[in-house]
C-alpha cells in the first residue's frame, strides 16, 4: 500500500484518483458534519459549492424532506436550517432527513476529488472506522485535506497524520510513505497527546474562536465517537 496525503487543496489527474482510494477531512468543521449527521440519523447528504444551487436542489425534493445546512465565513447561510457546526446535527433536528450541504473549503474538496475509485469522509469522529476500511480494501490511498481557502490546514493535515497512524499500527503488508505522508504523520506525532492544541493554533481554528465558536473546536476533537464510514457515489454521501 503506498500512502500519499495531498497538503493542498488542489485539482488532480483524473488518472491519478481513478487508482486511488481518497479519504476527504475538513476537521472545522465540513466532515465532522457530515459523519456527525449521519451518525444521528440523516439520510443522506449531499454536498454542492454554490449557495444558489443548494437552495434550487432543495425545490426539486418533497416538502419537509431535506434541510439546508452550511457555512460562508463560518456563520449559518440566510434562509438555511443549519449552519456548520456538528453540534447542531443532532438526532431530533436531522434523523430521517436529507441534508444538502454547502461549505467555503470541505464540500468543494468532495467535488476535487470525486473520480477516486472509492471517496470516503474522514474526521476524528469515525478515525478508527476509517482505518480499518482503509486496511481491508488493502489499496493505494490519497488523503486529502481541505485545507482553508485553497491553503495548508494545520487541523486537517494533523488528522491524516492520525489515520497513517492507525494504518501503521496495524500493518501486516508494506506500507509505503510518500514524503508529504510522512511529514503529515510526524506533525500528528507532535500534536498527538492534544489534537485540540492544533486546532487552537490553526488560522481557521483562531478564526472559530474570535466568532465565538471555541466549542467546536472540542466538540470536533473527540475520537472514535461513530462506528461508520461515509462515501461519496454520484453526488451523494450515504454511510452504506
Amino acid at each position: 500500500m503506498n500512502i500519499e496525503v495531498q497538503l493542498e487543496p488542489i485539482p488532480l489527474p483524473a488518472n491519478l484518483l481513478a487508482d486511488r482510494i481518497v479519504v476527504v477531512f475538513d476537521i472545522l468543521r465540513a466532515t465532522s458534519v457530515i459523519v456527525h449527521a449521519l451518525a444521528e440519523g440523516a439520510t443522506e447528504i449531499i454536498p454542492v459549492i454554490a449557495v444558489e444551487e443548494a437552495f434550487e436542489l432543495a425545490k426539486t425534493f418533497p416538502p419537509g424532506s431535506t434541510l439546508l445546512g452550511g457555512e460562508r465565513g463560518s456563520q449559518r447561510i440566510e434562509g438555511f436550517d443549519l449552519g456548520n457546526s456538528p453540534r447542531e446535527y443532532a438526532a431530533p433536528k436531522v434523523r430521517g432527513k436529507r441534508v444538502i450541504l454547502t461549505t467555503t473549503n470541505g464540500t468543494r474538496a468532495l467535488h476535487t476529488v470525486s473520480d477516486g475509485k472509492r471517496v470516503m469522509v474522514g474526521s476524528f469522529f469515525n478515525m478508527d472506522a476509517v482505518a480499518k476500511v482503509c486496511r481491508q480494501l488493502e489499496h493505494d490511498l490519497l488523503l486529502y485535506p481541505s485545507g482553508d481557502k485553497g491553503s495548508f490546514s494545520l487541523e486537517d493535515t494533523v488528522c491524516t497524520g492520525m489515520l497513517i497512524d492507525r494504518i501503521m499500527d496495524k500493518r501486516e503488508r508494506s506500507v509505503r510513505l510518500t514524503d508529504a505522508a510522512r511529514a503529515a504523520w510526524i506533525l500528528y506525532q507532535r500534536f498527538e497527546s492534544n489534537v485540540e492544541e492544533a486546532f487552537s493554533l490553526s488560522s481557521h481554528g483562531k478564526d472559530l474562536i474570535g466568532l465565538g465558536l471555541e466549542e467546536d473546536l472540542a466538540y470536533c476533537a473527540r475520537t472514535d465517537r461513530f462506528d461508520l464510514v461515509p462515501f461519496f457515489r454520484q453526488g451523494v454521501i450515504r454511510s452504506k
